[in-house]
């Protein structure tokens, strides 16, 4: 009892599930927080970004901002990841417990796992994005970029001092609506990104055996290749959301909508601009993905939250007058 009191035992499973994902969020955004500031300034086309390449960008951004530099914006990442994380793993639990309950004779499987995913990450996007929003144009931003090159640079480039005063100053400026900018793409591109994601990685742990399921380099192999292929398939709107969270005065997203901003932008900058930061995304998606879904089974474990596999639905069975008979309990 006091073992299982010292590992969250005493909690109730929801919150004991937030806390899993929370930090799992937290430490797997924070180990690749440089890859996302350099895909950040890679999709939004700054001047002194353009053709840079992986090591160029990496090299501009010491040289201007130093070490400290490769974390700018990763304050207000790591706000957001942290309960959107907690939201997106604890409702894609309820979620899943919640279809089971209505519908008993549902196939519990990867398919499931791919409804009770995308619905939980549209849950998680819509609870959080205001901070999503803060902090692309945090990381937006380059310190000393007027001086690298003044004649691309823009006089009336909004700068922030920190996340409240970005906050402040785009709802003074855009109200509530401009804190919700861009949500479209990120709600199409999180519902299949998130369904796919639970998808691939609850369907390729199937194919692990059962004795290795625990081990953390299956989880690892299993959670790489699932990132990997949602995002390879929802990129093209990731690229949108992003200009149209840092353009919020572009005449070439502006007013245009989701799936009009990708025609402009495959139009004006090229089809090839979809997928521009594609392959630094690779590098932090695997580890991130990697990560985030290991360090959720390792919390769970510490938490002794029962796995989906252990943990009893109880689904309500009516009797024959139709009240509530004793519960039946399936896996």
């Amino acid at each position: 009892m006091e073992a299982a009191e010292r590992g969250g035992g005493a909690l109730p499973l929801a919150v004991r599930e937030l806390i899993a994902g929370g930090v799992a969020g937290g430490v797997a955004k924070s180990a690749v927080a440089p890859l996302e500031r350099v895909k950040i300034l890679l999709q939004t086309r700054r001047a002194e970004f353009r053709g840079s390449g992986l090591v160029g960008s990496f090299r501009t951004i010491y040289q201007t901002e130093g070490p400290l530099g490769f974390y700018r914006g990763n304050g207000a990442s790591v706000a957001r990841i942290v309960p959107y994380a907690a939201l997106h793993y604890m409702a894609y639990e309820e979620y899943r417990r919640w279809i089971i309950l209505g519908f008993p004779n549902v196939e519990q499987g990867p398919v499931l796992d791919l409804v009770a995913g995308s619905i939980a990450g549209g849950t998680a996007v819509v609870s959080t994005y205001p901070l999503d929003l803060v902090r692309t144009k945090l990381a937006y931003q380059v310190k000393g970029a007027v001086n690298l090159s003044l004649r691309e640079s823009k006089p009336s480039e909004q700068v922030y001092k920190g996340i409240l005063d970005c906050v402040k100053t785009i709802y003074r400026q855009n109200g509530l609506k401009g804190l919700y900018r861009g949500m479209a793409p990120s709600l199409y591109g999180i519902f299949p990104y998130s369904g796919l994601k639970f998808y691939f990685y609850e369907k390729m742990k199937t194919h692990v055996p059962e004795e290795h399921r625990k081990d953390i380099i299956p989880k690892l192999a299993c959670g790489s290749v699932a990132g990997l292929l949602g995002q390879t398939i929802t990129y093209p709107l990731d690229v949108v959301r992003r200009q149209m969270q840092a353009f919020s005065l572009s005449n070439l997203v502006k007013g245009k909508g989701t799936f009009g901003s990708l025609v402009m932008i495959a139009k004006h900058q090229g089809w090839k601009q979809l997928f521009s930061g594609l392959s630094i995304n690779y590098l932090k998606v695997v580890p991130s993905v990697a990560i985030g879904f290991t360090v959720y089974d390792s919390m769970k474990d510490w938490l002794n939250v029962p796995s989906r596999e252990q943990a009893a639905v109880v689904v309500p069975v009516l009797s024959e007058d139709g009240s509530n008979a004793a519960p039946v309990h399936s896996s």
